[in-house]
């Protein structure tokens, strides 16, 4: 009976983002007819939707999702069916919505339900519109670029459809701390790993955040969070974060804890050393020397006898 009345509410959910749409100006959304044959083998919620529309655009190309027939997979265990701003959109097979983040090579949970997804994604990308379908006023900086407090009003807008996305939260917390909200920043963050345990991305964040702090007892302990669970799920990344973890262990002189997680590190990431080593070259080329020496700290945590890293760090150094 439960499972039933979530799937009502869904239906009802998309049949209230879809009325949204045909009530808004002319030429700000293209919503298709229905499919002729619903697709089989998709998750429950995107069926749904194809027998409502088959692709629909919002905003112009703000929000695309493409016709069933385009629908792939190209992770296992998610349908790619849709891009938002740039970015590919999935679900998987529990409904959620995971949007890939180029900046960390990595998905994260933008929605915990589709209807309510949509919906916060209609209500966030509105707040740039005014009434007659074009760009408002006061929303954009000189350069084109959101203004930072209407990036924190439309995330707030998504997190009031979809409380507990915590992609979405994750990104508020950031959006926070770039105000200087610290504080703030930390009590979302905190909320997101309350509601995801398993977001490696939020604890690592947060251990930033009590770095910054100083409170370095606090941020070695969400740092270990973050590489046990990257470590625990499989995450691709996960000997980056052990590295992190050395990196702080030497801040807090814990020589046994640097020990194991370098070891750690070299285990996961064989290839980890050659990329940041090749990112730190190619940043001193271009004269950023502080990405260098970001980049070298790590490297100096996890191989502090190495040849390359030791000849590299001299030249930062200089």
């Amino acid at each position: 009976m439960a499972k039933k009345r979530r799937d009502e509410e869904s239906s009802g959910g998309l049949d209230r983002v879809l009325e949204r749409l045909d009530e808004a100006p002319a030429g700000l959304h293209d919503v298709e007819p229905p499919a002729n044959e619903l697709p089989k083998g998709l998750p429950e919620p995107l069926i749904e939707l194809y027998a409502r529309c088959n692709g629909l655009r919002m905003f112009l190309d703000a929000l695309e999702i493409v016709p069933q027939t385009e629908v792939t997979m190209p992770t296992p265990g998610k349908w790619e069916f849709a891009t938002h701003e740039g970015d590919a959109i999935a679900m998987d097979h529990r409904g959620r919505i995971w949007r890939t983040d180029e900046s960390l090579d990595d998905d994260v949970c933008d929605g915990t339900r589709l209807d309510r997804w949509l919906a916060g994604v209609l209500d966030a990308t509105g707040l740039l519109y005014d009434g007659d379908g074009e760009f408002a006023d006061d929303v954009f900086d000189e350069d084109g670029e959101v203004l930072p407090v209407v990036r924190e009003r439309q995330l707030r807008a998504q997190l009031k459809r979809d409380a507990a996305a915590p992609g979405i939260r994750w990104k508020l917390g950031l959006a926070l701390l770039d105000q200087g909200a610290v504080e703030d920043a930390r009590n979302e963050l905190e909320q997101v790993v309350a509601d995801d345990p398993a977001f490696t991305w939020a604890w690592l964040d947060l251990a930033r955040i009590s770095e910054r702090l100083g409170e370095l007892g606090n941020a070695v302990d969400e740092l270990r969070m973050a590489a046990q669970t990257a470590e625990g799920t499989q995450h691709p990344q996960a000997g980056y974060f052990w590295a992190q973890l050395a990196r702080l262990a030497i801040r807090s002189g814990d020589d046994i804890l640097r020990a194991q997680a370098a070891t750690k590190t070299s285990l996961l990431a064989p290839t980890l050393k050659r990329a940041q080593l090749d990112g730190a070259r190619d940043s001193l080329e271009a004269g950023d020397l502080a990405s260098a020496k970001g980049l070298l700290e790590l490297l100096r945590a996890v191989w502090p006898r190495d040849l390359e890293v030791l000849e590299l760090s001299k030249r930062v150094e200089l």
